[in-house]
């Protein structure tokens, strides 16, 4: 039987690789829930900046606009939604955690 040498390096002793695989699996497992916080945190932020410009939108269009402006409004409304959509792609990416969504297109 061999036997280890008695103050062995980290990458010759087998325990001590085990436990560092089970401090990185801890930090993976904490990095995860964090990253699963903060996507549902934007998303709620992302839906209700939706929900304002919505609102923001039905006002405008209620209102007595001329054709130029009608025009500027949906340009506006439509460059609000790539980059929301923008925004989704950069956080909502997917990972081994979950799945992330991606914003549709205007």
């Amino acid at each position: 039987m061999k036997s280890l040498p008695d103050d062995p390096a980290a990458e010759e002793n087998p325990i001590a690789l085990l436990e560092e695989i089970s401090v990185v699996k801890s930090r993976y497992k904490l990095l995860c829930m964090q990253l699963e916080q903060i996507y549902i945190e934007q998303r709620e932020s992302v839906k209700a900046i939706r929900a304002a410009l919505g609102d923001t939108v039905k006002v405008v269009q209620c209102s007595p606009l001329s054709e130029e402006e009608q025009t500027a409004a949906q340009q506006l409304t439509c460059q609000t939604a790539e980059e929301m959509e923008s925004l989704a792609e950069e956080v909502g990416f997917a990972s081994d955690c979950s799945q992330f969504e991606v914003a549709q297109k205007c």
